[in-house]
């Protein structure tokens, strides 16, 4: 079975169980002690000296520029469903829910202070409510999703720094396993501090037409954040973690990977332990026979019972024998009388505070392990079982906080899992619990959570039959029980920077990346590949320099931008190349506006096979926690058509780059009517003109006169903007065809100028578009200019072009062009004349 099938089919994913990290029951009948007997591990030197296979995570959240791919749709259909627990979100709604439509919308408000701490509370048990409704409409509505979209906002989930509210992870969670499920719907979650409604949905609409790293967003302190885990290995912090006056409580832990953590605690520390287990207390030391001779037993005789119960009670005995081992380890270990085991309901708030008030002392280690797991998709998945393992966790995390109030641990320990990060298909529950321990960790002090993956030894992971499996499908990495008591007991000696982690090998690593392709990139900081950039010479904290390599066979639509029979780089163009040299420079933000802009020589290229060596430094001028100003300068070695090096080292454009941490709205703009239009051909497609464009770049159409200036509309190559562009931070194309709707003027009434772009004061980019998402905007975009006398070689250019969206947002904006004008074409015939001639022919 391949790694996808295993991912994607039903049995598959109940077999990801093992991924919990606390390794109990699951849904699919597989009995750890069918092929093995339990046992106590003791670890040795020697097996501790195995280099790891895991490596240590951190979680974090961390600046992501939104990257605009597709038109953003609107961020509430009118016939959407919606669920919120808010009466006044719900009032501020113009809509109707659709039966049909394609559309879901959560729009969870999180704003009430009792939120802010995970502790029971009405405003909780109310937000616990929405979760599940939100499950039973993805559950009720996923057959009928294809092509629509599915979104979560948590409005107040997160504080103007950054840190997540707890209960944020029960939605975040959700949606990251419901989006590998449903692949073909767009499903979402945003996460917002206390802000309008309205900007709420400004968001969400913007963040439907943006790549998603994960999808889930926070919107904290005017940043776009996403979730990441950054490899990072622990420093201890110099203290001992424990001692033999300490007290361990551990909720869950006598059995699963929980034994063998409380056996090393107990070895090196020798602390008193509590442990509140489920089970039923631990019976006599007789032996217990094999399944198979226990079930035969009690199919026959006058007490007979069917094998469903047979295999029950087994089952019972073998967790009370699991637990009687360990309790008798930790008791050998840490000394007589040093260790209880109180049964208590975990999900039970009455029974949780009877079992704390029954434990003296200081708690000064809480281990939170109880968990469970029941992998289905959330089309199958009931809703008593997404409550089960969601509330194994959630109840008890809130529980044991209720009981330990006004006598908090000094230390507290969630056991997490991996899928809590990444999302996992057919765990919307166990994803959503893991999450909320995750930003519960975040949000608190002196807690952690540790994200797992497989254990071997221990768990479910440990069966032949697992093991046999686990093999074959070769997706995880089984961890020895040796390596993860080590993580843990690093964890718990490390400086406490680090509220969350998780544990990754080199199959996980492999797995994450065939679900979310750019997201380890993201997580290591490397930059995404850019176009323009080839190789980093020089970096440091405030300047970059880089080299790119243009040649025909890579940069083939040179061939359609053609100055004096050369194929030449537009000068529209250099903004992109100031973006990836500044966005390389200053990963975290995105390029808004270019000064200052100079074309001081052309970058061409006179031979197929001599390539164009260039130079691009990009030096940091100023950063606050507004923006970064970057100075761009693109140099080169400047080679005549007979390959004679003209100048060494040539300055071939500046400009300066201002980035933010998101892009900026447009300004509203209104229509010009067609009153007085005329018609102009546009020059630069006219046959035999000294700058001649064809193909991606005859990117305008309609381009005619008006009384107040110029016009034209926007017509881009979609197909050839996927082949030659499909990487560009600015638009380009769309910005090279607005610069040149600045000639369209005649000259005695027959003549149209064809010029060259020299200097431009001012580019502002607005809503982070690129070529391709303005391409896909329903409406034509429309691009003006003014004044209408503009004068493109005035050496101290006013005027003002500007491309705008249907609905009057202003989307590209570029002030005080200057020009230099090289021919004319003739409006009528289409004839060029070099200036020479045209100035010769017109003094005649």
């Amino acid at each position: 079975m391949t790694r996808a099938n295993f991912l994607g089919a039903q049995g598959g994913r109940e077999l990801v169980a093992f991924l919990s990290g606390e390794q109990s029951r699951t849904a699919i009948e597989l009995r750890a002690d069918r092929l093995s007997s339990p046992r106590v591990i003791r670890l040795s030197r020697q097996q501790k000296a195995a280099p790891p296979l895991l490596d240590r995570h951190v979680i974090e959240l961390a600046p992501a520029p939104r990257r605009p791919v597709r038109s953003a749709p609107p961020a509430i259909p009118v016939d959407a469903v919606v669920l919120t627990n808010s009466a006044a979100f719900r009032a501020a709604l113009a809509h109707q829910d659709g039966q049909a439509s394609r559309h879901v919308r959560v729009l969870v408000d999180a704003t009430d202070p009792s939120l802010r701490d995970a502790r029971w509370s009405d405003r909780v048990r109310e937000l616990l409510e929405l979760h599940e409704r939100t499950f039973m409409t993805a559950k009720e509505r996923a057959p009928r999703l294809a092509g629509g979209s599915f979104v979560v906002s948590v409005v107040g989930g997160v504080t103007a720094e950054g840190v997540p509210l707890p209960l944020t992870g029960l939605f975040t969670g959700l949606v990251k396993s419901l989006a590998l499920e449903l692949p073909d719907t767009g499903v979402l979650a945003t996460v917002h501090e206390a802000v309008p409604l309205e900007e709420v949905l400004a968001t969400v609409s913007a963040e439907l037409g943006a790549a998603q790293l994960l999808p889930v967003t926070y919107h904290a302190g005017g940043r776009r954040l996403t979730p990441r885990a950054v490899p990072a290995d622990a420093t201890p912090d110099g203290m001992p973690a424990l001692s033999q006056d300490s007290l361990v409580v551990a909720a869950g832990g006598a059995r699963g990977i929980g034994a063998p953590i409380l056996t090393a605690l107990a070895g090196r520390y020798r602390p008193r332990i509590v442990i509140l287990g489920s089970s039923e207390p631990p019976g006599d030391s007789q032996r217990l026979p094999d399944r198979s001779t226990f079930i035969r037993a009690r199919l026959n005789g006058p007490n007979r019972v069917s094998v469903a119960e047979a295999n029950a009670r087994f089952d019972r005995l073998l967790e009370q024998r699991q637990v009687r081992d360990t309790l008798t380890e930790l008791e050998r270990l840490s000394g007589p009388g040093r260790v209880r085991y109180l049964r208590c309901d975990l999900r039970d708030p009455a029974a949780v505070q009877r079992a704390v008030d029954a434990v003296s002392g200081p708690v000064d280690l809480l281990l939170n392990i109880a968990g469970t797991n029941r992998a289905s998709d959330v089309t199958a998945k009931s809703l008593a079982d997404f409550r089960a393992v969601r509330d194994l966790k959630v109840h008890t995390y809130l529980n044991l906080k209720q009981a330990l109030r006004g006598r908090e641990p000094r230390r507290w320990c969630n056991f997490g899992s991996f899928i809590g990060l990444t999302g996992q298909r057919g765990e919307t529950d166990y994803a959503a619990a893991n999450d909320f321990l995750n930003m519960a960790a975040m949000s608190a002090e002196n807690e952690f959570t540790i994200g797992w993956t497989l254990w071997r030894d221990v768990g479910l992971g440990a069966t032949p039959l697992m093991r046999a499996f686990l093999a074959e499908i070769d997706a995880y990495t089984p961890m020895p029980t040796e390596e993860g008591v080590d993580h843990f007991l690093t964890e718990l000696t490390a400086v406490r920077d680090a509220p969350a982690t998780v544990f990754l090998g080199d199959k996980e690593r492999e797995l994450v990346r065939g679900i979310r392709p750019e997201f380890l990139t993201f997580c290591t900081g490397e930059a995404r590949a850019l176009p323009y950039i080839d190789t980093v010479l020089r970096r440091d904290a405030t300047e970059l320099v880089a080299e790119r390599t243009f040649t025909l066979d890579r940069d083939g639509y040179l061939e359609f931008h053609q100055v004096s029979g050369y194929p030449t780089l537009p000068g529209t163009f250099v903004p992109e190349l100031a973006a990836q040299a500044a966005v390389s420079l200053v990963p975290d933000r995105v390029p808004v506006v270019f000064e200052d802009l100079r074309l001081e020589s052309f970058l061409r290229i006179y031979r197929k096979d001599r390539p164009e060596v260039k130079r691009l430094t990009a030096t940091l001028v100023r950063t606050d926690e507004r923006e970064s100003v970057v100075a761009v300068r693109v140099r080169g070695d400047v080679v005549a058509p007979n390959g004679v090096t003209v100048a060494r080292d040539r300055l071939h454009f500046s400009v300066t780059v201002r980035l933010r941490d998101a892009p900026v709205p447009g300004p509203r703009w209104t229509h010009w009517d067609e009153h007085g239009s005329k018609p102009l051909r546009d020059p630069y497609h006219a046959p035999g003109s000294d700058v001649l464009l064809r193909e991606v770049f005859r990117s305008t159409t309609d381009t005619r006169t008006h009384p107040l200036g110029r016009r034209g509309r926007l017509a881009l190559d979609v197909p050839a903007l996927r082949r030659w562009f499909p990487g560009l931070l600015v638009p380009s194309v769309a910005l090279d065809g607005l610069v040149r709707v600045a000639v369209l003027h005649t000259v005695a009434d027959r003549w149209t100028p064809v010029a060259i772009p020299r200097t431009v004061r001012r580019i502002d980019l607005y809503g982070g578009h690129t070529d391709l998402t303005l391409a896909a905007l329903a409406d034509p975009v429309e691009l003006y200019v003014t004044p209408v006398d503009l004068d493109l070689e005035d050496p101290e250019p006013e005027n003002r072009a500007i491309a705008v969206a249907a609905d009057g947002e202003v989307l590209l904006q570029v002030k005080d062009i200057s020009g230099a004008i090289v021919g004319y074409v003739d409006q009528e015939t289409g004839e060029y004349l070099d200036r020479e001639r045209f100035d010769r022919e017109e003094r005649s």
